[in-house]
């Protein structure tokens, strides 16, 4: 499951992520995109080009679109989200330390 967290501000993400590090999880394993820097692209081929471009796993070939718009049950428009990978196990932890770095929402995809 992947737990999804809309951050206000970039100092609460890099709490977020802090907290997150001293779990045990790494950088790597955290997709961070800010609703404000999102774009769209005309083509697949412009969104191929740039170099923030991610890929989600509802994207068929040649199926492009921001990354929050693939996250199912985000209410809020603004902010920045953070979203990590995680087993039942710590499912709840994650969603703890999210909601206590500040999270306006924390959604489970």
């Amino acid at each position: 499951m992947r737990l999804v967290a809309r951050m206000p501000n970039q100092q609460q993400v890099g709490a977020l992520v802090d907290s997150l590090r001293n779990i045990g999880l790494d950088r790597g394993d955290m997709i961070i995109s800010n609703l404000a820097d999102e774009q769209e692209w005309t083509s697949p081929e412009e969104a191929a080009q740039e170099i923030s471009f991610i890929k989600t796993e509802r994207d068929g070939l040649w199926e492009i679109g921001n990354f929050a718009d693939g996250v199912k049950g985000l209410k809020g428009k603004e902010g920045i989200l953070v979203a990590v990978n995680a087993t039942r196990h710590n499912a709840d932890k994650i969603r703890t330390i999210m909601i206590q770095s500040g999270a306006l929402e924390v959604v489970q995809d």
